[in-house]
């Protein structure tokens, strides 16, 4: 007998990093800006996401009626959460759309060639994840600087650990010592961009932007830390539950 629908475990990423990507952004439009608006445009988001794995097999051409009904649900149920976002919104919530549509193109044409992901490409991913959360503010009735605030701080923060977690994993696989001086590059400049922005932005806003800056800091030394072994799936835990625990920070830094 056909399935109706593919087998759930091929509709979901088997990166858990990506979980993160889209979890933070998602998580912070909500607590920042809760309406129907911002919660129906997570929820096309989400959609979108999860229609990732099967626009991929039907676009290379594997012929499952199932994959392609996966695909016409998901992208059916995220073109109706985008409308209803617009009706109980205005337009506003386009504009962030619109401007982080490219990293959404290159990100996703990444994804449909299984190229190896470099570092720049997901940043890009990063910054279109980060997108959502400017749109769901400005979906819930804030202010574009405020979506464009939020916007920098997350692709800042999502690339530098992005840029630590790349060079963690280089020494864990024992790459050339040239190799990890390339790597190390991106590590010092992401991390003092994130420290200089916050700074500027949020240090003298309240307390709590004084004690995210002072958080991007510390996350800018546990990045200078020498290298101890840890297992891969450990290491993802830990930035799991570091990224929660910034989610939480930030959050109240833009409040």
């Amino acid at each position: 007998m056909t399935r109706l629908l593919p087998p759930l475990r091929t509709l979901l990423p088997a990166e858990h990093g990506t979980w993160f990507m889209l979890g933070f952004p998602l998580v912070l439009g909500l607590l920042l800006r809760p309406s129907i608006a911002s919660l129906c445009l997570g929820l096309a988001a989400a959609a979108f996401f999860l229609s990732r794995p099967a626009l991929r097999r039907v676009l290379n051409g594997q012929k499952d009626p199932a994959q392609l009904r996966a695909l016409l649900l998901l992208g059916s149920l995220a073109l109706g959460m985008g409308i209803a976002t617009w009706i109980f919104s205005d337009f506003k919530f386009l504009i962030p759309l619109s401007g982080i549509s490219p990293l959404v193109f290159l990100a996703l044409r990444a994804d449909l060639d299984r190229a190896v992901r470099s570092l720049s490409v997901e940043i890009a991913a990063q910054g279109a994840f980060a997108g959502l959360a400017a749109s769901m503010l400005a979906a819930g009735g804030d202010t574009l600087a405020s979506a464009g605030r939020a916007w920098l701080l997350v692709t800042l923060v999502g690339a530098a650990n992005l840029a630590y977690v790349r060079r963690f994993l280089a020494q864990a696989h024992g790459m050339s010592a040239a190799e990890l001086r390339q790597r190390r590059i991106p590590v010092h400049v992401l991390h003092l961009l994130l420290l200089v922005a916050s700074f500027l932005l949020l240090a003298t806003r309240n307390q709590a932007g004084a004690l995210w800056t002072a958080w991007t800091f510390l996350l800018y030394l546990r990045a200078l830390a020498p290298y101890r072994p840890m297992p891969a799936r450990r290491l993802g835990w830990r930035e799991g539950a570091l990224s929660v625990l910034g989610l939480v920070l930030l959050w109240r830094a833009l409040l």
